[in-house]
């Protein structure tokens, strides 16, 4: 009898203890990977600068990408692992949020982590003043094309 009382009140504490909360959300929430690219170059990031650190305000967010043309913007962004359940909610939202924000660009928004890759290159390039604004038309019409297909 004094075993199953010894067995029970372990298995209770177990049970508490798996149970608590995490208390590092707020924590969490300020480690958004972004960097914000120079608007000294000749070609301007502003937009693309203002929605990054918009995007950043999001709860789950842990990495913000963006680069911009003069008509088009392209956002990508991860979240927390376990928040992929409601991803397709998420998308849909932030790309209503950055429409409302930047109406005068046409938005593209993804949370496909190869694009995230692509367009911090892209950002890149744009900071080392490596790229033209003809070739970065390009490469967004690309990254664009890219995002809209459906393999």
């Amino acid at each position: 009898m004094k075993a199953l009382r010894t067995v029970l009140a372990l298995g209770f504490i177990c049970l508490l203890i798996g149970c608590t909360s995490n208390q590092n959300t707020t924590e969490n929430k300020q480690n958004v990977n972004f960097n914000m690219v120079s608007t000294n170059s000749p070609i301007d990031q502003t937009a693309s600068n203002q929605a990054k650190e918009s995007l950043s305000q999001r709860n789950g967010v842990t990495a913000v990408t963006a680069v911009n043309t003069e008509k088009k913007l392209i956002l990508a962004f991860e979240i927390e692992h376990h928040k992929r359940f409601r991803l397709a909610d998420i998308q849909k939202d932030v790309q209503k949020k950055m429409d409302n924000e930047f109406p005068n660009l046409k938005v593209d928004v993804s949370a496909d982590k190869k694009l995230v890759l692509d367009i911090e290159k892209l950002e890149e390039k744009i900071s080392k003043n490596d790229i033209s604004k003809k070739k970065l038309k390009k490469e967004v019409d690309r990254l664009i094309k890219l995002m809209k297909d459906k393999t």
